[in-house]
């Protein structure tokens, strides 16, 4: 009986990851994602996004009642498509019924759902930064303050609103023209093009001013064809037959699903994001077993300290010993 010896191969199986470098970067990835707690931060994102999801949808169809009084017709196409662009809870919240119970609110809901969106927004915003901040293990002195995070968060939250706009003028049209499969494809294509351009505008925004636009672009990119992918095939992913469970169970399911929905959506932001960091740095490869540390682990783990830097007389050294590491690497913060 032939015994394997486990750390062995192990070591070989490191070796080959080392060598393969789209596993190489796959891998460093994952294990720079892990280090600098991104689950979490995925998870701050969802909630706010959640939190602020229901705001936005009565200011919206409050805001369409008004604008368009004089055609119930208009305003009640207008409302449901914007709310088919949701997956899990859009189709629930298509019937007329659902539109008219919001409609209900009338001014006190626009002014509640307006205070909500506000709050939800900035949450959403400001854990995006954070996350961002922490992805790229920006050392906390040169994190912008209160009045410019609040400020850019702003523009965070204009993007976002354009982006849900102008997917909801082109779904309206859509539907106008008879939701022909060409128009549907040709529907498609806009929406995925403006997600493209939504993620370029975030991750500019988000990521420090030191970073090159074009370093920014293959996460942007790949996050904006995973994103779209979940538009479209959000209600599957995550379980299309919660629509049609009881009363209760539909009700937490479909929050379930929601909450679901939105961490993924985070988590793979991230992802994308953590992908330009590592490819930018040079961030591979990573040892799978870290008894020998590589250039990269060791560039990984100075930053990872570096960031805790609260104060810029501050100075953090970091070290490596010659048992845990191939090298020693002595270096200061600036």
């Amino acid at each position: 009986m032939v015994k394997i010896n486990t750390q062995q191969l192990l070591h070989r199986v490191d070796i080959f990851q080392q060598r393969v470098r789209p596993i190489a970067i796959a891998f460093a990835v994952l294990r720079k994602y892990g280090q600098d707690y991104a689950s979490n931060l995925a998870l701050l994102i969802a909630y706010y996004g959640f939190a602020s999801l229901f705001p936005l949808l009565l200011v919206a169809v409050t805001l369409t009642a008004i604008i368009f009084a004089n055609d119930p017709g208009l305003s009640h196409q207008i409302s449901t498509t914007a709310f088919a662009q949701i997956p899990i809870i859009g189709p629930q919240l298509r019937s007329r019924s659902g539109v008219h119970a919001l409609y209900s609110h009338s001014a006190p809901g626009l002014v509640i759902g307006i205070l909500g969106l506000v709050w939800g927004s900035q949450g959403v915003a400001s854990a995006a930064q954070q996350a961002m901040a922490t992805v790229w293990n920006v050392p906390m002195t040169d994190r912008p303050g209160f009045i410019p995070r609040t400020l850019r968060n702003f523009g965070i939250v204009g993007i976002l609103g354009i982006n849900v706009l102008a997917t909801t003028v082109l779904a309206t049209f859509t539907e106008t023209l008879g939701g022909h499969m060409v128009s549907k494809v040709a529907l498609i294509a806009a929406t995925s093009a403006m997600n493209l351009l939504l993620y370029i505008l975030g991750f500019r925004l988000l990521a420090p001013k030191t970073i090159p636009t074009k370093d920014l672009f293959i996460g942007a990119v790949i996050a904006g064809i995973v994103w779209s992918g979940l538009q479209q095939l959000g209600g599957f992913l995550i379980g299309n037959e919660l629509a049609h469970a009881s009363a209760i169970y539909g009700i937490f399911g479909l929050v379930i699903g929601l909450v679901t929905w939105l961490g993924l959506a985070s988590s793979i932001t991230l992802y994308a994001a953590e992908l330009n960091v590592v490819i930018v740095r040079r961030l591979w490869p990573r040892s799978l077993t870290q008894q020998t540390l590589t250039s990269a682990d060791e560039a990984a783990l100075i930053a990872l300290v570096k960031q805790q830097q609260y104060w810029k007389n501050q100075e953090i050294t970091v070290t490596f010993t010659e048992d845990a590491a191939t090298s020693e690497s002595d270096t200061e913060a600036p």
